[in-house]
């Protein structure tokens, strides 16, 4: 469940008078952006990647108005994946391209797409665990997010629109406040994030393919 950026208009009004709701909107936007970017707080299981034999590039699917910061794990038909970097695999298995078998690494290439090595050579599962944070085009952010963090949001928000030059609400020493407050809480969030990241078993549950496969790449079995 998500919860929108305006919700937090009546909490921020009273101190930035004269300000449009939506420069406070995206003033919202941008310290939730930080909040996830910094603390990793946003953290999510994606909707379960199929492979397909012969193809190693694949799209992640977040939920909507979100972007991949960071990807936590692969479970690869119950067997966690080694992340690893483009150079440190070309190192490794040279001729990943021209070889194929079960995968024991991934790469995240961009914002949504994954990579795996070597080549996968049968249709499989992988679960993918991530940090997400909302785009800049986005309207709302995930609950959990969205209420656990309203203070440092709104904290966030006030810094920023408190320190704009020659406004009605202009507040430098308030924008310093607040600012101290946004990253405090941030630090918090962060302390949160690692404590609830660390000795959780993961539990995968397997069943039968399904026909709905994303993926981006093509390794034709000829070469």
């Amino acid at each position: 469940m998500a919860v929108a950026y305006a919700d937090l208009l009546p909490n921020i009004i009273p101190m930035v008078p004269g300000c449009t709701d939506t420069l406070i909107v995206s003033s919202v936007r941008s310290a939730v952006i930080e909040l996830c970017e910094r603390s990793e707080v946003y953290q999510k299981e994606l909707d379960t990647l199929y492979t397909v034999p012969g193809l190693f590039d694949f799209d992640l699917e977040p939920p909507s108005g979100t972007a991949v910061e960071k990807v936590l794990s692969v479970v690869y038909e119950g067997k966690d994946l080694e992340p690893i970097t483009p150079g440190l695999l070309e190192q490794r298995l040279p001729k990943w391209r021209d070889s194929s078998g079960e995968p024991q690494y991934y790469i995240k290439l961009d914002a949504n797409t994954l990579r795996l090595a070597p080549v996968p050579n049968t249709a499989a599962k992988a679960i993918v665990r991530a940090i997400l944070k909302p785009t800049h085009n986005s309207s709302s952010c995930d609950s959990l997010v969205m209420n656990d963090y309203r203070d440092t949001i709104i904290n966030g928000a006030l810094y920023r629109l408190l320190r704009i030059p020659s406004k009605e609400w202009t507040d430098y020493s308030g924008a310093g406040v607040y600012g101290t407050l946004f990253n405090e809480g941030i630090t918090a969030a962060e302390r949160r994030a690692r404590s609830a990241d660390t000795g959780v078993a993961r539990k995968v549950n397997y069943g039968g393919l399904q026909t709905q496969r994303r993926y981006r790449g093509y390794r034709s079995p000829h070469h």
